[in-house]
């Protein structure tokens, strides 16, 4: 008997991903993952620092405000992005909506994350699937 049916936006992405995502590094960006993109990439780069920034964001918010879940509201980690980066020089027009659910999209396909499912608005918690790969 099959178990629950895979998040279709969880990971992991093909290796020609992982591939184009180390070669972008050696130019100071990321390549955005997005595990229901063909191949696996979303079709553009982020900067590297703003992506390193983002990624540590995501996921200390989730550590941080996680309810007895485990998880936190998309619509919180994003909040809080704006109030803890809004004004850094990293992000110069001082919006962060884009930055932050792109770099979630993202951590979900490199099974950083998870959406839980089912969850209404949006919740994110810890990857809790087997090891990726």
């Amino acid at each position: 008997m099959a178990g629950p049916a895979r998040d279709p936006h969880c990971g992991p992405v093909p290796a020609e991903a992982w591939a184009a995502d180390a070669e972008a590094r050696t130019r100071g960006r990321v390549e955005v993952f997005d595990a229901t993109r063909p191949g696996g990439l979303d079709g553009w780069t982020m900067d590297a620092a703003r992506y390193e920034a983002m990624r540590a964001h995501v996921l200390d918010t989730v550590d941080d405000l996680a309810g007895p879940d485990g998880s936190v509201a998309l619509q919180d980690v994003v909040a809080a992005a704006q109030e803890r980066h809004g004004g850094s020089p990293l992000f110069p027009g001082g919006r962060l909506r884009n930055h932050c659910t792109y770099t979630e999209v993202d951590l979900e396909a490199r099974c950083e994350i998870e959406r839980v499912p089912g969850s209404s608005p949006q919740r994110i918690r810890r990857w809790t699937g087997p090891p990726p790969g």
